[in-house]
């Protein structure tokens, strides 16, 4: 084979191929669209409910050459909504803003995961995870009057702390009354603390034998209301004695 053969047939396209390859990796092709977040967690902490709803923001960036566009987002929970753009320029920012609603988010600190979905081949989904917790205005300890099992026309007593978290007047609590014949309660100041009160549940169980089941409500000025479960179990056990 003569050198001129060899030079068309074999150097010259060696040779650029080889530019090519050197061009591709001195060039790496730009992705089409790529969104990113500045943080992928946010942790709102623990939140007052009776503040109201809470804003935070994420920003958002589009890397690349072209327009990036939000398909849906998921937050993921009921308490949490986030506002987000429909698009994202290129090389552009956007903020996602997350709002929570301490009303319905749950007491002890809790997690979800919010996705964004794009029509990037890069990114179509993107998670954002939410943290926080609520603090609700008032609490009951115990949350629950459990009178257990009692023998049949025995009165019988339980106390219950009110815990008030918010700044509400307290003289505007009201208990409403109760829906069964044999309980009654009463409300009271606690000596030892001006942000608490005493509810005081007396039963006087009933003759005939089975369970007992129903509500007490605990009506606030602020137009809420707390729920408190009363059980008990007419039963006349050899060893069960009554506490009058």
């Amino acid at each position: 084979m003569s050198k001129r053969r060899i030079l068309t047939l074999i150097v010259i396209p060696v040779l650029l191929i080889s530019g090519l390859i050197t061009v591709l990796i001195n060039n790496p092709r730009e992705p089409s669209t790529t969104l990113t977040l500045a943080q992928q967690r946010i942790d709102f902490g623990t939140l007052p409910e009776w503040e109201g709803t809470v804003t935070r923001t994420v920003t958002a960036r589009n890397i690349g050459k072209n327009t990036l566009r939000i398909l849906n987002v998921h937050t993921g929970c009921s308490y949490a909504k986030i506002t987000a753009p429909e698009q994202i320029r290129p090389n552009a920012e956007a903020a996602f803003h997350i709002i929570l609603n301490p009303e319905i988010l749950p007491v002890d600190e809790t997690t979800a995961t919010a996705t964004i979905f794009t029509d990037s081949p890069n990114t179509p989904s993107v998670n954002l995870t939410i943290v926080a917790a609520a603090k609700r205005f008032a609490t009951l300890h115990p949350n629950t009057c459990d009178f257990g099992n009692i023998r049949p026309e025995t009165t019988h007593q339980k106390e219950l702390k009110l815990s008030l978290n918010a700044p509400l007047d307290a003289s505007g609590i009201r208990l409403l009354p109760s829906n069964h014949p044999t309980l009654t309660w009463k409300l009271t100041s606690d000596s030892q603390t001006d942000t608490s009160r005493l509810i005081t549940v007396q039963l006087r169980s009933p003759q005939e034998r089975g369970r007992i089941a129903s509500l007490l409500t605990v009506a606030f000025p602020n137009e809420r209301t707390l729920t408190i479960p009363v059980t008990a179990e007419i039963a006349a056990p050899a060893n069960t004695t009554s506490t009058r």
